[in-house]
């Protein structure tokens, strides 16, 4: 199966915000049917010695199979296709976490558990809401953090982004930890359950607002890869708008070429998104999704894949996406790009005009593509050059 055969068959092998049209049930009707002879031929191939699995060849790179980092920016076999039917991970359990680090004790998070259904929630242990919600100061502002594939809530992409807004103070930071959905070497698997995590998220913002007298205009909402589009459906789920979302390269494998905003983060999810592109074209989106879109060029080896994608411009790493978030919180020096028309200017060195803040910092009038260079090794902020 070629990826962009994946791509096409985005609205069925990912969970869609909309209703799926009746087209689309009866090719779910088709796929599962096929689905079922499979299972039914396969153990008899089985039985001659004949067993089907992927094989890491390298014709197949970016077809069946790929390199992706995890939370930690480690290098991890993703495999694109559907999971045999004697995996053992069909069952997976359907709890996620909400934690709550708060100002006062940022160390130890106040954690409630969640069980999901299609829904995105059934529900959470009371007790554990409410010293949660006591906790919770609505006079502040709140954040909420979720990881991507093969990460949790203590991977660096989660926690480097908690530590600056920790450090800062004065801030509410919810992290949510879907880690059990995220484990799985069959990327699409996780891929499904975006949607879910999503709408349970959006609960948790209505929770907030209702319980809690939060301001959504003071909420805002911070994804890594599948955790990008995790906050573009929490931002269409819930009941208030929240102000800002902001898409770390956000996932491109099975996203990307989906028909509709609808089925991933876009610019319609809250009152500002704003998206950094540090891998696009591979493991993150190549084109504009928000109101405005980052891509920086790292100045070092690129990781594979990531080098001259499109032939548009080079970028470094998916990781490197939270890494510069995480250093804009409290950095001295800024991540300041140029605007640009177009991707085609990038490449072209064409991008002129008033530099902006890229990260925490960013103005929320900023609009449009921009550009900028980064260090290759932390402090990646060269100021004002």
């Amino acid at each position: 199966m070629s990826v962009d055969t994946i791509h096409c068959l985005c609205n069925i092998i990912s969970p869609c915000r909309n209703e799926l049209a009746t087209t689309f049930i009866l090719v779910q009707w088709l796929v599962t049917a096929i689905s079922t002879i499979l299972n039914t031929v396969r153990p008899v191939l089985s039985f001659f010695g004949i067993r089907a699995q992927v094989e890491l060849n390298e014709e197949d790179y970016n077809d069946t199979w790929m390199y992706m980092p995890d939370g930690d920016g480690q290098p991890q076999v993703a495999y694109l296709i559907e999971p045999p039917p004697e995996d053992n991970r069909n069952e997976v359990p359907q709890i996620i976490q909400f934690e709550y680090y708060g100002s006062s004790n940022p160390s130890e998070p106040v954690v409630s558990n969640v069980w999901l259904n299609e829904e995105g929630i059934t529900r959470h242990k009371r007790d554990t809401w409410e010293e949660m919600a006591e906790k919770f100061n609505p006079a502040l502002d709140t954040k909420i953090l979720v990881h991507g594939w093969k990460s949790s809530t203590q991977s660096n992409s989660i926690q480097s982004i908690r530590g600056g807004y920790i450090k800062r103070g004065h801030v509410n930071v919810f992290a949510i930890n879907w880690r059990d959905q995220a484990d799985n070497i069959y990327y699409l698997r996780p891929a499904r359950y975006t949607v879910q995590v999503g709408r349970a998220v959006a609960k948790l913002i209505d929770l907030l607002v209702e319980e809690k007298n939060a301001d959504p205009k003071r909420i805002h909402l911070i994804g890594h890869s599948l955790g990008s589009h995790i906050m573009g459906y929490a931002g269409s789920y819930t009941k208030y708008r929240v102000s800002r979302i902001t898409g770390l390269d956000p996932a491109r494998p099975a996203f990307e070429d989906c028909i509709g905003p609808e089925n991933h983060l876009d610019h319609t999810d809250a009152e500002f998104v704003d998206v950094i592109h540090s891998c696009a074209g591979y493991l993150g989106f190549k084109n504009p999704i928000g109101h405005a879109d980052f891509y920086p060029n790292g100045g070092s080896p690129p990781q594979p894949g990531c080098s001259e994608i499109g032939q548009i411009f080079t970028g470094c790493s998916h990781g490197r996406s939270y890494e510069y978030y995480a250093e804009s919180i409290n950095s001295d020096k800024g991540f300041y790009a140029l605007p640009c028309t177009s991707l085609f200017d990038i490449k072209g060195n064409n991008c002129t005009g008033d530099k902006i803040l890229m990260g925490d910092p960013i103005p929320h009038t900023a609009q449009g593509i921009y550009y900028l260079k980064t260090s290759d090794k932390p402090s990646f902020a060269l100021g004002m050059i």
